[in-house]
């Protein structure tokens, strides 16, 4: 009977939302659809965004995946049950609101490269077999990946002025792409290397950002150096 009742307030649901929402345009064509999948795919901003947002995922996933088997070796020797506590780490998500509104000051981009670094000190934090300084490194790549990932769905928006559901669609196919090989990945640097193998497959996904989110704001910086320089009309060191 508690289940049927249970059922019955769905069915009321759908059948309220039947009656109240209004009657929405027709959605685009197949066609349309995958035009505009296409130009998204060509959208560089989106695309940066997208292999920032892969590559916090990447470490996130990766360094917990596989840190309870470490906390399972000396000099740890910890139960599965005990080393399963780092998850509760996860809590500190919800300090990413806060993380997230920084992008109003300083930029998604700079946001997310600060992010970077933190995500790099909590992975050479949790190197030295030392049960702190380990567990203070992954607190670190959480606040990380959930401020970083944060800045990179403001950069997803920010780059999609049209097109916003195919933007989306890309931003997460590329993003759960990244997460899935971060468990995969790091397991087969744990199987030859351990747990320093883990932590350089995180800091190679840290590089690779930082590398394509830094490139766009040095071309930036150096068109504005050219720029005053032109506007100037002189020669210095720096022209």
């Amino acid at each position: 009977l508690a289940v049927g009742l249970l059922a019955c307030l769905p069915l009321a649901a759908a059948a309220m939302m039947q009656r109240s929402l209004r009657e929405l345009p027709r959605p685009a064509t197949p066609t349309g659809r995958l035009r505009g999948l296409g130009s998204q795919l060509r959208n560089g901003k989106l695309l940066r965004a997208a292999v920032v947002g892969g590559a916090f995922f990447f470490v996130f996933v990766g360094t917990f995946s596989y840190v309870v088997y470490r906390l399972e070796r000396p000099p740890f020797d910890l139960g599965p049950a005990t080393g399963s506590l780092v998850f509760l780490l996860w809590g500190l998500g919800a300090l990413a609101p806060s993380i997230g509104r920084l992008s109003d000051r300083i930029g998604w981009q700079r946001l997310a490269l600060t992010a970077l670094g933190f995500s790099a000190a909590g992975l050479a934090l949790s190197l030295p077999r030392l049960l702190p300084t380990l567990v203070t490194g992954l607190a670190i790549i959480t606040l990380a990946n959930f401020g970083g990932v944060t800045a990179a769905q403001l950069g997803v928006s920010a780059a999609a002025e049209s097109e916003r559901g195919a933007a989306t669609a890309v931003y997460f196919t590329l993003y759960y792409f990244a997460g899935s090989l971060g468990g995969y990945l790091p397991g087969l640097a744990w199987e030859r290397f351990a747990w320093p193998g883990v932590a350089t497959a995180g800091f190679a996904a840290v590089a690779i950002a930082a590398a394509v989110l830094a490139a766009p704001l040095t071309l930036h910086a150096r068109s504005r150096m050219v720029a005053n320089c032109r506007r100037g009309n002189r020669v210095t060191e720096e022209c």
